[in-house]
């Protein structure tokens, strides 16, 4: 009996000296989890940082970014709601109309920081709006001043503000910025409260955003061109968004050339359009503004009426130009149905430029502002942003009431009324909105 009590307590004293730090750090450890386990809980439920790269086709500066990107990293004088109306930005604490609208004071939160650490002054607002007189009155406080009515002028103020290597004042700062040839390469955002990042990578082109994609440089891509076998691709997703705010594709006549309205007409009749009321751009004015009006003539796919309007009118050789060759097949597809339709001899080329002196229709994406104001697209007096060479009247004197009126409801039956005369006009063939596909790899 004696024998194997003494025989046990050799064995555990032997396993005791030759294992006594492995003992001791497991009892420490031990110990130390019952002791700590309110904050290990804490610390498992602190969110895992997370790293995004997003590839972008396009040759893009720091002075040209793309919206989504820029609304990360900084922020304006002002911003706007989901209708386009015109609100103050998270830097701004009141902006104050004076002197029966000619005259704003913007006064300036006073706990704003720029991602370097300064503080935000009015000596840092460089914007340069033409016609108007920007004065610093103290460190929060700015001046606008205009001779002229200028409605759209809190609008003009959503520029956004930053300082040297795109230093902001938004959630995300920039980390680094690398470049190629003088045009951003790449792109790396940290969000301030969470320290997530992205990354973006800019390719020249969509074949080599696809090709990247697919190589794993990048894990998400958005694109306007949906690649034919991307629905085949593993363990990837896409999203497709129809984006009504920023842009719209249309034809823009040369009025000049194409001065009868009823030619303009007929050609509007005989092109296709989508079926898909979401994707069919009906004006300049996007459908999500306060401003817009969806009661316009729609010019919707009518072969017959289309050769009513051109009887027996010859049009001889129409030439369609576009500047992006992505666009080349939609042009191609115009073509024929102008060929086919009334018999028009059609010519579409690719063009480095669009010659304002010598064209009779050309194929682009026109820009949507976030104010209805359309002063330099179609006034008359506009020559160098008036591509189409618009001159009527009517639509001029609905411009020029539409900048200088301030009350919100005469100003929306303004631009209603500015829509359906310029529809009636057809200087142009609204056709659709991008859709933008984001395709992204599941994890």
């Amino acid at each position: 009996m004696f024998k194997k009590l003494y025989f046990k307590f050799a064995l555990i004293n032997y396993f005791i000296r030759k294992n006594w730090f492995y003992l001791v750090f497991g009892a420490f450890v031990g110990s130390s989890l019952v002791v700590f386990r309110d904050d290990l809980t804490k610390i498992k439920n602190l969110p895992i940082f997370q790293t995004k790269y997003i590839g972008i086709a396009g040759l893009y500066t720091t002075s040209n970014l793309p919206d989504n990107i820029t609304d990360l990293i900084t922020y304006g004088l002002t911003s706007y709601t989901e209708n386009n109306k015109t609100i103050n930005s998270p830097v701004v604490e009141s902006i104050r109309e004076e002197d029966n609208n000619h005259r704003y004071l913007i006064k300036l939160k006073s706990n704003i920081l720029w991602h370097n650490g300064k503080k935000l002054t009015t000596s840092d607002i460089n914007y340069e709006i033409p016609g108007a007189v920007i004065k610093s009155v103290d460190n929060t406080t700015l001046m606008i001043t205009t001779p002229n009515l200028f409605a759209p002028l809190l609008s003009t103020l959503n520029q956004p503000l930053f300082k040297k290597n795109l230093i902001g004042l938004g959630p995300n700062k920039i980390l680094k910025i690398e470049y190629r040839d003088g045009y951003i390469k790449s792109l790396v955002l940290q969000n301030i409260k969470t320290d997530n990042k992205i990354i973006y990578k800019f390719y020249i082109s969509d074949t080599d955003l696809i090709t990247a994609y697919k190589l794993g440089e990048v894990s998400i891509i958005e694109t306007n061109l949906l690649p034919a076998d991307a629905e085949k691709w593993n363990h990837s997703t896409i999203d497709q968004k129809i984006d009504a705010n920023k842009k719209y594709l249309a034809i823009f006549f040369n009025t000049e050339k194409l001065n009868d309205k009823q030619i303009r007409q007929a050609l509007a009749y005989a092109t296709p359009k989508s079926k898909d009321k979401h994707e069919r751009a009906l004006s300049p004015i996007s459908p999500n503004s306060w401003a817009y009006n969806p009661s316009i003539k729609e010019y919707l796919y009518n072969p017959t009426r289309a050769k009513e309007l051109l009887a027996d009118t010859d049009l001889g050789t129409i030439k369609i130009a576009v500047t992006d060759r992505q666009l080349l097949d939609i042009a191609e597809n115009i073509k024929k149905a102008w060929h086919d339709n009334l018999g028009t001899n059609v010519i579409t080329e690719v063009v480095n430029k669009i010659d304002p002196q010598n064209f009779d229709a050309f194929l682009a994406y026109g820009g949507i502002p976030n104010d209805p104001d359309q002063y330099l697209f179609w006034h008359s007096t506009q020559t160098k942003t008036n591509l189409t060479k618009f001159n009527n009247s009517r639509i001029d004197k609905l411009l020029e009431e539409g900048r200088q009126t301030f009350d919100p409801i005469a100003r929306k039956t303004i631009y209603q009324d500015f829509q359906k005369y310029l529809l009636e006009e057809c200087p142009a063939i609204f056709l659709s909105y991008p859709t933008t596909y984001t395709i992204s790899r599941l994890k």
